[in-house]
């Protein structure tokens, strides 16, 4: 019998999925973007299919995401099996047989083998010197600097990765939180302890809490600093939000004290073009004349209104079809049914959004501010030059309570890593790229080995239910 019959290959599974799911999910958006932009494009049917190769070829090279994601799968599998295998073995040879690994030293190997193939991981993913020329170079060309040096100095760059540590930093943070309460649950001073109702309140407000919180954050950063956001996820707050970037600007430049009120700083001609469009007088848009400038009309609640039923019919037009592909195992009524309530409800969400934004910058600048504070105390400048924004920005979040709470821990784990993102610097100098590759390293160690342990439900959602799927021998 040939030697290669006892040959297990079970552990190389977990891998190989794990390739499979990562090579899916970075070239799935790219070629579904392909294929809605070849009505738009005229291209010849080779240039096509070069288009076609270059999408489904770049996902295969050593520095994207699927070899990322096999050799951190395959550390926390295959190695620290044969590692364990190993030790066992060594230790077996040399007590005779009397003696097999401790309880605690298992977990140890797996933490030490999905750490050490985080690392190489994490060295593969920023091996991309194309992406260090091109976002060196629009990083010194940008207005956001990010406390990057002078435009004559030029070292190496670092930061592709940035998002992934955000997420693997996020996901690992809720494990400490998650274990820390339930070790703690039976002692005096413990929430469950000292009042029930008020620990089912934390527990039913804390994803909610941090998606509002996250979604501030984001806001925020679209409003004054949008080049601290992923580009495409930019472009899609820009879309659903559907506002005329001239405002936009208005705010920006309110903010950076060029359009200020009761000054002719060359500005008033920025908004006259969109009162012409409105049919609105041109000195409401100039600021020497008009104090405040009338940003979202006379009805703070006819304009909420209006923009939640823009963004509600943006949001099916998104949600029906993809509730119904997800349901196309069943095709039957009831499934259809289900599926239009779901998208109805997250449309809502998403509607509720947008609307929120808007009502709240309304609200603080023309209704609530000026009653609550005075025009000395809080000027009509200070509202527009960041408070209003502000409102609008903390009030938006909240509705996350339209959707089901499975649904608020799901988004919020989608917008929280995307929020502290936007904290850090997105291009850094490589010297320091050591701190981020430690907390990517040591983040994507706990969340594995946690899984390894059988403590599936401290990974929470789709992430823990994915890589228990994946990870499985």
């Amino acid at each position: 019998m040939s030697s290669v019959d006892h040959v297990d290959f079970s552990a190389l599974k977990p891998l190989l999925r794990a390739y499979a799911l990562g090579y899916v999910t970075s070239t799935g958006p790219r070629l579904f973007s392909f294929l809605r932009s070849l009505r738009r494009q005229k291209l010849s049917t080779q240039e096509k299919l070069d288009v076609l190769y270059t999408i489904l070829k770049t996902s295969t090279q050593p520095n994207r995401f699927p070899t990322a994601a096999a050799i951190i799968v395959g550390g926390a599998t295959a190695l620290a099996r044969l590692v364990r295998a190993i030790l066992q073995r060594v230790l077996s040879i040399y007590s005779k047989g009397s003696l097999r690994l401790s309880d605690s030293l298992p977990r140890r190997v797996q933490f030490i083998c999905s750490l050490l193939s985080a690392w190489l991981a994490f060295d593969l993913l920023n091996r991309d010197e194309n992406w260090i020329r091109k976002r060196g170079i629009s990083s010194l060309e940008s207005p956001n600097k990010h406390h990057l040096p002078p435009p004559s100095y030029r070292p190496q760059y670092a930061g592709k990765t940035i998002d992934f540590t955000s997420f693997a930093f996020c996901r690992a943070l809720d494990i400490v939180i998650i274990s820390a309460w339930t070790r703690t649950r039976s002692k005096p001073w413990h929430p469950e302890q000292q009042s029930p109702g008020l620990a089912n309140a934390i527990r039913k407000l804390a994803d909610p809490t941090i998606f509002a919180a996250s979604a501030a954050i984001i806001m925020w950063s679209w409003f004054y600093a949008p080049d601290r956001l992923p580009r495409e996820y930019n472009q899609w707050i820009s879309k659903v939000a559907d506002i005329d970037s001239r405002l936009i600007e208005a705010l920006r430049l309110a903010r950076r004290g060029e359009f200020v009120y009761g000054e002719d700083t060359g500005k008033a001609q920025l908004l006259k073009p969109l009162c012409q469009e409105l049919g609105l007088p041109e000195e409401y848009a100039d600021p020497t004349k008009t104090i405040p400038i009338p940003w979202t009309g006379k009805s703070c609640e006819m304009h909420a209104a209006s923009r939640f039923w823009r963004s509600w019919k943006f949001a099916m037009e998104i949600y029906i079809p993809l509730q119904l592909l997800a349901r196309i195992r069943s095709p039957n009524m009831k499934s259809a049914l289900e599926g239009i309530k779901a998208a109805t409800r997250s449309s809502s969400f998403l509607a509720a959004y947008t609307a929120l934004v808007y009502y709240g910058i309304c609200l603080a600048r023309t209704r609530l501010g000026p009653k609550v504070f005075s025009r000395k105390t809080v000027t009509p400048q200070m509202w527009d030059s960041g408070l209003c924004v502000l409102a609008g920005c903390l009030a938006c979040g909240w509705s996350i309570l339209l959707e089901k709470p499975s649904r608020r821990q799901e988004v919020a784990f989608f917008v929280a890593p995307r929020a502290l993102a936007t904290l850090l610097p997105r291009v850094y100098d490589r010297q320091y790229r050591i701190r981020e590759q430690a907390v990517f390293a040591t983040s994507v160690a706990l969340v594995l080995t946690t899984l390894k342990a059988g403590n599936e439900r401290n990974v929470r959602g789709v992430l823990g239910r994915v890589l228990g799927s994946i990870m499985r021998e």
